[in-house]
């Protein structure tokens, strides 16, 4: 039997003077049961431990907009049910 899941992704990059230092992915799952999977990749040790703060900024803003989508997610599945 065919079962079809829904999926959002995000993408994201932290650059510094526009070398990409970190990639970041999330696929977050549309039917609301958390299953998120997020993905931080540093591409370039050198300038990431040169700019460690900027970079875990980005990351954490990064975080931020996942957990905003989340958010809207489980609200929207909510008023389904009501």
């Amino acid at each position: 039997m065919l079962k079809i899941n829904k999926n959002i992704t995000l993408s994201g990059v932290s650059e510094i003077n526009g070398q990409q230092i970190v990639y970041m992915s999330a696929t977050i799952n549309t039917e609301g049961n958390n299953n998120t999977n997020t993905t931080k990749t540093i591409t370039n040790k050198e300038l990431y431990n040169a700019n460690v703060e900027a970079a875990r900024a980005d990351m954490a803003a990064f975080e931020s907009e996942v957990f905003k989508v989340e958010d809207e997610i489980k609200v929207g599945i909510n008023n389904e049910v009501k």
